[in-house]
């Protein structure tokens, strides 16, 4: 039997997935600088691909979600030593919910009804497993 999560295990959950959240922000935001000045889609840029490169070692933003992301990584790391998956593996369901509600109003992006019943299909779905995990250990 595996011993109970540590408070501060579930503070370094929340530290990860804050990160991620923030490096995908920042990935966004500097992609956008990117697509403005160079006027290239993603599909323009693998096209060119020593242009690709340039462009995201050349932007701040993207090489800072990129540094973010490695924090979050390794934060993830440091929970995996100590937490089962199926117990921290549903928090990361919240970096959908987070990004969703920072392109409503961060963004001024439209949000869809598929759009949200997408992300509660995945929550949904990550909460049914984690809840089968639970339920077969303590029967």
């Amino acid at each position: 039997m595996e011993a109970a999560v540590k408070p501060m295990s579930y503070l370094l959950i929340l530290v990860s997935v804050g990160l991620a959240i923030s490096g995908q922000i920042c990935l966004r935001r500097g992609m956008g600088e990117v697509k403005d000045r160079t006027g290239m889609g993603a599909g323009d840029l693998l096209k060119k691909p020593a242009t690709f490169v340039k462009e995201i070692v050349s932007t701040w933003m993207v090489v800072l979600g990129l540094v973010i992301f490695v924090a979050s990584a390794m934060f993830w790391l440091i929970v995996l030593t100590d937490v089962p998956l199926g117990v921290a593996y549903p928090f990361v369901s919240l970096t959908y919910i987070v990004v969703m509600f920072y392109d409503k109003f961060f963004e001024s992006r439209e949000i869809t009804a598929l759009n949200w019943m997408g992300a509660v299909a995945i929550v949904v779905g990550i909460v049914i497993i984690n809840w089968g995990q639970w339920s077969q250990a303590s029967p």
